[in-house]
């Protein structure tokens, strides 16, 4: 069986700090699925592996912070590759 072509994704983490909220866009390319590769991108978007689940959805930084998954949304490689002069791509 062949190895699946990977796609190209555009997607938000979003950030919940006390009560401030913020989000952050990112590129991504994966084979695999694009919730559980924005999943663990939300566990360890301040470097922690062993990040504890939040109660309302995603997951607790430094107790302070918690991360979580915005947006998901698979975009044609022409698209990645004019937003990847413009985006972080993880």
């Amino acid at each position: 069986m062949k190895n699946p072509k990977p796609k190209h994704y555009f997607a938000t983490i979003k950030e919940q700090h006390g009560e401030y909220e913020h989000t952050t866009d990112y590129l991504f390319t994966t084979a695999g699925d694009p919730f559980e590769y924005t999943d663990k991108v939300s566990k360890t978007w301040y470097g922690d592996e062993e990040s504890e689940p939040a109660d309302s959805g995603g997951y607790w930084h430094n107790g302070e912070i918690i991360s979580s998954v915005g947006e998901v949304e698979e975009i044609p490689a022409s698209h990645f590759a004019i937003l990847k002069k413009y985006l972080s791509v993880l």
